[in-house]
């Protein structure tokens, strides 16, 4: 995985509440280089960090010690979308794909040694399927990869409602792959239950999908996720209806 996978570097918007170092500023004060704060010697017992210039300013007489702001580690988790229509193949190969950005989210996380867990969701009535938060090794994820893949067929993705139960309890760096093709009201109510979270929404959309379709010609269209299928006469005002809400749908 690691010869061809591809690290990125990523910087949360938000400091870290983790307590162990890493990479990443957090919100713990210890021996870190970027200068934080004045604490008294009492609350910070570390003489080596006495601030002479700070304490002689003391109105009250006492020491000053520098603090500095520690670098701390961070949860990442890749939550992907298990629904029938991630696995369509068109330029592009959507389960192939998937397991490439797994591999790359994999990659930057070890590259920064943060912590990686790897979340899959399909119908509500299915429990997600779940590669536990921690430092993993390649092999495991690229077995959870193959899992993930061959789990595309779900009717929904409405298991992603149970998403925000198995998200670390403190705040993370949430990867959310899908191609979003979900009503709008229920990405709407999923949003907020991941506020918590800092979600970076990753698009799988493929040009073929909306298809060159004829005019004047009956097409026969399937639902990719409930393979319900429709027979409709294509014609000049139901095609620009069909691209105005695929543009609308990706603004």
């Amino acid at each position: 995985m690691s010869a061809t996978a591809e690290v990125f570097r990523y910087r949360p918007a938000q400091t870290s509440p983790k307590v162990f170092p890493g990479a990443h500023p957090g919100r713990m004060v210890s021996s870190g280089r970027l200068f934080k704060r004045h604490e008294p010697l009492i609350a910070a017992p570390d003489p080596r960090r006495i601030d002479l210039r700070a304490s002689v300013l003391d109105p009250f007489g006492g020491y000053k010690v520098r603090v500095f702001q520690q670098h701390s580690v961070l949860d990442v988790v890749m939550a992907v979308d298990l629904s029938a229509s991630m696995a369509f193949s068109g330029r592009h190969n959507k389960p192939a794909l998937t397991g490439q950005i797994l591999a790359s989210v994999y990659a930057s996380t070890a590259f920064y040694g943060d912590r990686f867990a790897a979340i899959g969701c399909g119908s509500q009535t299915n429990d997600p399927i779940r590669l536990p938060t921690g430092r993993l090794s390649e092999g495991v994820v690229e077995k959870f990869g193959r899992l993930l893949k061959a789990s595309m067929h779900a009717e929904s993705c409405s298991g992603l409602v149970k998403l925000p139960d198995f998200l670390p309890r403190q705040r993370s760096l949430v990867f959310l792959l899908s191609d979003f093709h979900m009503p709008l009201p229920f990405l709407q109510s999923l949003l907020p239950t991941l506020a918590q979270h800092e979600v970076v929404p990753l698009v799988l959309w493929d040009a073929v999908e909306l298809g060159a379709l004829p005019l004047w010609r009956l097409v026969r269209l399937q639902d990719a996720e409930q393979g319900k299928a429709r027979t409709l006469l294509m014609r000049p005002a139901l095609l620009a209806k069909i691209r105005q809400a695929y543009d609308a749908r990706r603004r």
